[in-house]
C-alpha cells in the first residue's frame, strides 16, 4: 500500500500564540494564548488553594495574606477565571488553583517613557504616577482620568471615621478596630457590635488605607474605579449570559455565544471568594431624599453590590469581603443576617456573638439590614449597610401581609423562563436600557443579593411580589427583613412599583439604583462606598464594610481574562487635597489596643486639669527660674510602652511636651503638656 505524507501546518505568532495547525486540508483554528509566568502575592486574609479550577474541587492548602506565589497559567471554569499557581508553605513547592481576583500580580512589563501618556497623567500627583506607568506598560490601552475631590484628605478621613460609618469584622486584627468613644469599652476591653454583633467600628488607620486610591493601582484592584455606565454595543446579552452561568438565572435560550469585547462582557459568573460571598445581602434602600439634583455630572453607574437608599441609606450587608474562593459556604455577611448557619473556611470563621456592652458615650445606631441567608454563597466579609439617620418618606407598613392589592398571583415557571416569557438575560438588558446602568453591574448585583441558587423569600413569588435588589429589606422591630422588603416593593408607585412581576422588580430596581447612585455622582465601586462627590456626603453610602469597594472591584476584574484586559478601559481615580506624599499603610498590629496612661504628673507641680486617662491635653505654670522638670507617666496596660517622659530640659518660656503611648498592637496615643514659665 502506498502511503502519502501530508503536510503539517503550524503557525505561531511572536507572542507564542498558536493560530493555525493541522494536517493536509484538515486545518483548524486554535485559540491557545501563551501565558506569561509572573510573580504575585495573596491579597486576602486566607485563600483556599484547590486541586483544580472550580469550587467543587478539594482544598489542598490555605494561604495567608501576602504569601508569595508564582502564577503559571490562567484557566476559565464555569465562566470564572482561575490562576494556576506554585507556592511553598515550608514543605516544598506545590501547585494548585485559586480564584484570580485574590492574587495581586507584579507586572513584568517595563515602562518606556511615553510623552503622550505622560501628558495624559499630568494631572495626577507624583505619588500616583509610578503605579500608573507600570499599568500603562502592561495595558497600554487603559485610560486614567483624574477625579479631583475638592476636600482635604484629613477632613474626609475625619468624617468617614465617625463611629458606625465604616465597619470591620469583629474578629479582625485589633489595629483595624476603633477605640474611639462609643466604639470600644475601655472598662472590659471589648468592642460593641453593630446589629448582629459581628461587625465593629473601623479604626482610622484602616479607613485611611482603604480610602487611599494609590494602594489599589494594580491590575486587579483598580477595577473599583471603573466607570460602570451602560454603553450600547460594549455590554451585550452574550456577556450577561456568561455572567449568569451556573446561577439560578442561567438561561437555556439560544443566545449567540461570542467572546465579549474587552471593555464589555465579563466571562465570569458569581464571585464569592475564598471565604465565600454573601448571597442575600440586603440593601436597605430608602426612597427619600435622592441625589437626583447632584451637581456632579457623572452619567454612568457602578457595579455589583447591594442597593442603597435613595437618601443615603441602602443597607447592604453584601460587601464582598476578601473571601478566598467562590462558593466557600461561609455564611452571610455582616450585621443584619437572619437565621444564619455558620459554615466558613479556615481563618474566615464568623466570630461568636458576644454580649453587647456599649461602653461610655455609645449611641445606638440606626438598625442595619437583616436578611435571610440563602446558604449558597454568603461570605463573612460582606459588611452591613450604612448606619445613619436618614428618614424614609414613603412609609412601609409593619404588617407582613401589606402588599400591593394589584399583586399578581404566583405563576408556575420553569427554571429558565420568566413570568412574561423572557429570560433573565432579556430582563437585565432591558433594565440596562431603562436605567443607564451597565448590565454586567446589574447582573453582578443580582447574584450578590440573591446568591447562586436564589432561594430568598424576597424573590420566591409566593406573595406575588418580588424584590431582587433587597431594597428596604432590613429588620425593623417585629418586622422581618423579608416582610419589610416585600412590603416596600409592593407599595408606592415609583420605579415601576408595585413589583408584581420579575421584570418590573429587576428593571425597576435598576432604575432605582441608577437614579440614586450612578447618576448622582456615585458611578464607581469606590464612590458607591465612599460618597465624597454626591449629595449627602459620607451618608449616602452603599455599605459599611470598609473593604467593600476594593472587594467589588477585584470581583469584577475576575470577569476578564488577560486577553480581555488588552482592550480599552477607562478608570476614574480620586485625588484629594493635601494628601500625604506616601500612600497610607495597612495596619498589621494585633493584641491589646490599650494605648492609655494610668497616671501623668510633674514632680513638684500640679497639672491642669487633674489627670484623666481619656483627657489628652494639660498645662502647667512654672517659675521663670525652672529649667527642667521630671515628668512621670505610667501606661495603663503592661504591654504598652511610653516615650517622652522623664527629665525634660526647658529651652523656652512656652513649650509643649508630648508623651506617646504605644499599644501592643502598634496604635499610638499622644498626651500633651503645655509648660509655661513666668517672666
Amino acid at each position: 500500500m502506498k502511503k502519502t505524507l501530508l503536510n503539517k501546518f503550524i503557525l505561531v505568532t511572536t507572542m507564542g500564540t498558536i493560530l493555525v495547525t493541522g494536517v493536509g486540508r484538515n486545518i483548524f483554528i486554535k485559540d491557545i494564548n501563551a501565558f506569561t509566568t509572573k510573580k504575585g502575592s495573596v491579597d486576602v486574609s486566607a485563600l483556599n488553594v484547590r486541586s483544580n479550577a472550580g469550587t467543587g474541587n478539594n482544598t489542598i492548602a490555605t494561604l495567608e495574606r501576602d504569601t508569595s506565589v508564582t502564577v503559571l497559567d490562567e484557566v476559565n471554569s464555569d465562566g470564572m477565571y482561575w490562576y494556576k499557581i506554585s507556592f511553598n508553605t515550608g514543605s516544598g513547592d506545590k501547585e494548585g488553583y485559586v480564584a484570580k481576583n485574590y492574587i495581586k500580580t507584579e507586572s513584568t512589563a517595563k515602562y518606556t517613557t511615553d510623552k503622550n501618556f505622560e501628558s495624559e497623567i499630568a494631572g495626577f500627583p507624583e505619588s500616583y504616577k509610578n503605579r500608573l506607568r507600570a499599568l500603562h506598560a502592561e495595558y497600554p490601552n487603559w485610560k486614567f482620568v483624574v477625579q479631583n475631590v475638592d476636600i482635604s484628605w484629613d477632613e474626609v478621613i475625619r468624617n468617614e471615621s465617625v463611629v458606625g460609618v465604616n465597619l470591620v469584622k469583629k474578629d479582625a486584627k485589633s489595629s483595624w478596630k476603633s477605640t474611639a468613644r462609643g466604639a470600644y469599652n475601655w472598662s472590659n476591653g471589648t468592642w460593641p457590635g453593630f446589629d448582629s454583633n459581628e461587625w465593629v467600628a473601623a479604626s482610622e488607620s484602616i479607613i485611611r488605607y482603604y480610602m487611599d486610591p494609590r494602594n489599589f493601582l494594580d491590575s486587579t484592584n483598580i477595577f473599583q474605579f471603573l466607570n460602570h455606565g451602560y454603553t450600547t454595543g460594549e455590554q451585550t446579552g452574550e456577556g450577561v449570559e456568561k455572567m449568569l452561568k451556573g446561577t439560578f438565572m442561567e438561561s437555556t435560550s439560544s443566545v449567540k455565544s461570542t467572546a465579549p469585547s474587552a471593555t464589555a462582557a465579563p466571562t465570569t459568573t458569581v464571585t464569592t471568594a475564598e471565604t465565600t460571598t454573601a448571597a442575600t445581602s440586603t440593601t436597605q434602600a430608602k426612597t427619600s431624599g435622592t441625589n437626583k439634583n447632584s451637581t456632579v455630572s457623572y452619567s454612568s453607574v457602578k457595579a455589583p453590590e447591594s442597593v442603597q437608599s435613595a437618601e443615603g441609606k441602602a443597607y447592604s450587608t453584601n460587601t464582598n469581603g476578601p473571601v478566598a474562593d467562590p462558593n466557600e459556604n461561609a455564611e452571610l455577611v455582616g450585621p443584619g443576617v437572619e437565621n444564619v448557619t455558620v459554615a466558613t473556611t479556615a481563618k474566615e470563621e464568623l466570630p461568636t456573638v458576644e454580649d453587647k456592652d456599649n461602653g461610655p458615650g455609645y449611641t445606638e445606631p440606626a438598625p442595619a439590614p437583616v436578611f435571610e441567608s440563602t446558604t449558597e454563597f454568603n461570605d463573612t466579609e460582606h459588611g452591613p449597610g450604612v448606619v445613619n439617620s436618614d428618614s424614609i418618606k414613603e412609609s412601609v407598613s409593619a404588617s407582613n401581609s401589606t402588599y400591593a392589592s394589584t399583586a399578581a398571583s404566583s405563576v408556575t415557571e420553569n427554571a429558565n423562563a420568566l413570568s412574561n416569557g423572557t429570560t433573565y438575560v432579556d430582563m437585565i438588558m432591558d433594565a440596562a436600557k431603562s436605567s443607564g446602568v451597565n448590565p454586567y453591574v446589574i447582573a453582578a448585583m443580582l447574584i450578590q443579593e440573591q446568591g447562586v441558587k436564589g432561594t430568598s423569600g424576597l424573590i420566591s413569588g409566593v406573595t406575588g411580589i418580588y424584590n431582587f435588589f433587597n431594597i428596604e429589606a432590613y429588620q425593623s422591630g417585629n418586622q422581618s427583613a423579608t416582610s419589610r422588603g416585600l412590603a416596600w416593593a409592593g407599595s408606592g408607585n415609583t420605579y415601576l412599583r408595585p413589583w408584581n412581576t420579575k421584570a418590573k422588580a429587576i428593571i425597576g430596581g435598576a432604575m432605582f439604583y441608577g437614579s440614586t447612585y450612578s447618576k448622582a455622582g456615585q458611578n464607581t465601586f469606590y464612590l458607591k462606598k465612599f460618597n465624597i462627590l454626591g449629595e449627602n456626603k459620607y451618608k449616602h453610602q452603599y455599605m459599611t464594610n470598609i473593604e467593600g469597594a476594593k472587594n467589588e472591584g477585584a470581583m469584577l476584574s475576575r470577569a476578564y481574562s488577560e486577553e480581555d484586559k488588552k482592550g480599552v478601559f477607562t478608570f476614574h481615580i480620586p485625588v484629594y487635597r493635601d494628601m500625604p506624599e506616601v500612600p497610607e499603610a495597612m495596619p498589621t498590629g494585633d493584641g491589646s489596643p490599650n494605648n492609655r496612661l494610668s497616671s501623668l504628673s510633674i514632680s513638684g507641680y500640679n497639672i491642669t486639669p487633674s489627670f484623666s486617662s481619656d483627657n489628652y491635653s494639660y498645662m502647667v505654670e512654672l517659675p521663670s527660674n525652672v529649667n527642667n522638670v521630671n515628668i512621670k507617666a505610667n501606661a495603663d496596660d503592661a504591654s504598652a510602652t511610653v516615650s517622652g517622659s522623664g527629665d525634660i530640659e526647658l529651652n523656652s518660656s512656652n513649650s509643649t511636651v508630648d508623651i506617646i503611648v504605644t499599644a501592643q498592637n502598634g496604635t499610638k496615643e499622644k498626651y500633651s503638656i503645655n509648660i509655661k514659665r513666668g517672666n
